[in-house]
């Protein structure tokens, strides 16, 4: 009798929880489709939509299924960001924790991100940015007491709870199409990303989160290798986060950025590198954040190179190419690390060594006849320097 007792008690535990777990999925998707998609929608400016939700009640996990978000009007592509699944694993002992949440294990499959400029200059993620600065003024207005102009204690509000990630796994791809360089110039990025104590509260200067990226540039059926090692802050404000990181790159062909590349008169080389990175609150430090490069087999355009006089460019050239700006918009000027690069006194010096090699004559000659093919002829041949400077001014044409 007892265990007749015992069974039909386990039975309706069964049935319990399989019925609150079909609940609680069928009750969420619906939830996010009715309240939580339309809240993103009017706070980020976004166009965004959800497949389906999956709960598992005793293991302590949700997943999220087929989330897009579409681009702004305008712009060709139809999705910003796809991802195929999204799931967390809680535990039950943190479902009943109050004022904050640890997630155990966080895991994102599958996730396109497209990153695209349209012909006039317009970046799709820019509504969503300018939606993250907007909050943020808004809340920061939202904080001040309006009698003192001070900020208001009693204000201090969250918007969501106080949550920390401690393993966090992402395998995305990041397709980058420019239509304002080229038809278009695209660039494919596959990545594995492994994060750890990564969490939405804490010190802004405290490097407590762990990054760890690892991925290959894709080009024409081959890969590049690149990682990117280091630590990041709490991620109180995305565009406020601080972090350090540096990592290398393997040797890529520069033909793969050729619309690029022709822009300051080189169809071919190849290039490998180092990159070192240090942020703070949003701001790229330019003394110390850097992208150092060595480029070898170059080969200039047909073009340039008879504006140049045919005089042979260096076997490899060392750029060192500093990362200024804010975290949503970082600046890093490739034609000028080139321009100074190769008009620097050791490559120029290079240059002319190898002119005379070749033409067998005097240093002054052989940049003489340099110089008459590219434009009017030199009448101070002693300047060699300044006129093989001047030469590779006109090859970038400005740029």
């Amino acid at each position: 009798m007892i265990r007749k007792i015992f069974l039909v008690a386990f039975i309706l535990c069964v049935i319990l929880v399989t019925g609150l777990q079909l609940f609680l999925a069928y009750g969420l998707t619906d939830s996010l489709r009715k309240w939580v998609v339309p809240a993103i929608k009017t706070k980020y400016n976004t166009d965004l939509a959800v497949g389906s939700v999956s709960v598992n009640l005793l293991g302590g996990s949700l997943s999220v299924h087929n989330i897009k978000v579409a681009n702004p009007p305008g712009f060709e592509e139809p999705l910003l960001l796809l991802i195929e699944r999204c799931g967390l694993k809680v535990g039950l002992p943190a479902l009943f924790k109050a004022g904050s949440a640890d997630i155990q294990k966080a895991v994102l499959k599958d996730v396109i991100l497209t990153v695209s400029r349209s012909r006039d200059g317009a970046l799709n993620i820019a509504p969503v940015l300018n939606a993250m600065q907007s909050q943020k003024s808004s809340a920061s207005a939202g904080r001040t007491s309006p009698a003192t102009g001070q900020p208001d204690p009693d204000s201090k509000q969250r918007s969501f709870p106080n949550i920390i990630i401690k393993k966090m796994e992402m395998v995305t791809k990041l397709n980058y199409l420019d239509w304002q360089v080229g038809q278009p110039f695209k660039l494919s990025l596959e990545m594995n990303l492994l994060l750890s104590n990564i969490a939405n509260y804490g010190f802004d200067d405290s490097l407590s989160g762990v990054i760890s990226l690892h991925g290959n540039i894709l080009e024409n059926g081959k890969k590049c290798a690149f990682d990117l090692n280091g630590r990041i802050s709490p991620i109180t404000d995305p565009l406020l986060v601080s972090f350090d990181l540096a990592g290398s790159m393997q040797t890529v062909d520069l033909k793969t950025f050729h619309e690029l590349i022709e822009s300051i008169g080189l169809q071919d080389g190849k290039a490998t590198g180092t990159i070192t990175l240090v942020c703070r609150k949003g701001q790229f430090d330019r003394e110390k954040s850097v992208l150092r490069l060595k480029i070898s087999d170059i080969v200039p355009t047909r073009e340039k190179a008879e504006k140049m006089g045919n005089i042979p460019m260096p076997s490899t050239l060392s750029l060192i190419i500093p990362v200024g700006g804010p975290l949503d918009n970082p600046q890093i000027n490739f034609a000028e690390a080139f321009l100074k690069s190769i008009t620097s006194e050791d490559t120029v010096n290079s240059i002319l060594k190898t002119i005379i090699d070749s033409k067998g004559g005097k240093a002054e000659d052989a940049v003489k006849e340099g110089a008459k093919s590219a434009g009017p002829e030199s009448k101070n041949p002693t300047k060699k320097t300044s006129e093989v400077k001047g030469l590779f001014e006109e090859l970038l044409g400005g740029k």
